[in-house]
């Protein structure tokens, strides 16, 4: 596996695996077997996207490890999404070497509002912090939710607003919704997997909401599909992949966008019959735990 996040048989986690597991290895500090578990198994471009145009979809955030390289393209391995001005919402399988066993909290950093990874703008802020849902499990891939935040305030973005918590109605099967990232274009099929091709501008693509049942049947040689906090989206061709982890997956409302996704894992990218698995972002748990990890007031 090299996916996204470390799961059973062939899904994986959409960050980038191999450059982190060499990079964490030369800054000298030995990974915990867990985390290694769960993030030396990573993958990074939306697959079947096109490239967006500069300023678009701001609330984007890049994270960058200082240690993988000299430029933020090299530096690049997960997305994010700024929820307000001092937090951004992740996957938890993005962060969770981050610390004592890992790659040093300071040596990550998160870019709002960039489109191209090397040109210029945006905000550059430091992880003052990260909170990871107690509930997260690297071998199943349950609960792939974190929360980062910044030592200094991002006031000059429209943060997205998450999907309300304990509601489904944005989330119906068929209905399209966009992905953005800085992932791997290629699609990859399960067993015949391709060269990656990394993007240094922005890309974003519509990916349809696939049913749970559906999904379920899709992975049922590969563990289960946690429908009460997952949900799946995707065709052939269109899909996030490695190195989009962390993102967000978002419709459109009425004066903006909500989240209703967080790239989570896959089989494959774009694979036939393998639609992308995301973490569910109104499923109470998981709304649950973003508000406590933000201030908010949690649903009872």
């Amino acid at each position: 596996m090299g996916g996204r996040r470390g799961a059973p048989a062939a899904r994986r986690m959409r960050l980038v695996a191999v450059v982190l597991v060499a990079a964490v290895a030369a800054l000298g500090v030995g990974l915990d077997p867990a985390v290694a578990g769960a993030s030396g198994q990573i993958d990074p471009r939306v697959v079947g996207g096109t490239p967006v145009a500069n300023g678009q979809y701001s609330f984007q955030a890049a994270l960058l490890g200082l240690p993988f390289g000299p430029t933020a393209f090299d530096q690049q391995y997960c997305g994010g999404s700024l929820i307000s001005p001092y937090y951004v919402l992740t996957a938890a399988h993005c962060v969770d070497f981050v610390g004592p066993t890992g790659m040093p909290l300071s040596q990550l950093q998160v870019v709002v509002g960039r489109t191209v990874l090397t040109g210029p703008g945006g905000y550059v802020r430091k992880a003052a912090a990260i909170t990871i849902h107690p509930g997260w499990n690297p071998d199943s891939g349950k609960n792939d939710v974190a929360v980062i935040r910044l030592d200094r305030a991002i006031t000059a973005i429209q943060p997205i607003k998450p999907a309300t918590t304990g509601t489904d109605a944005l989330e119906r099967p068929g209905r399209l919704a966009t992905v953005t990232g800085w992932g791997d274009i290629n699609q990859q099929d399960p067993g015949h997997e391709v060269p990656p091709s990394y993007a240094n501008r922005m890309r974003v693509g519509q990916v349809p909401i696939v049913a749970d049942d559906e999904c379920q049947a899709a992975y049922a040689g590969d563990g289960p599909i946690f429908a009460a906090t997952q949900i799946c989206a995707g065709r052939t061709g269109r899909d996030t992949c490695q190195g989009d982890s962390g993102g967000p997956m978002f419709v459109a409302v009425p004066g903006g966008y909500r989240q209703i996704g967080i790239t989570s894992e896959g089989n494959g990218c774009g694979a036939t019959g393998f639609p992308g698995i995301y973490t569910q972002v109104s499923a109470i748990p998981i709304g649950n735990f973003i508000a406590s990890a933000t201030g908010g007031i949690p649903v009872r």
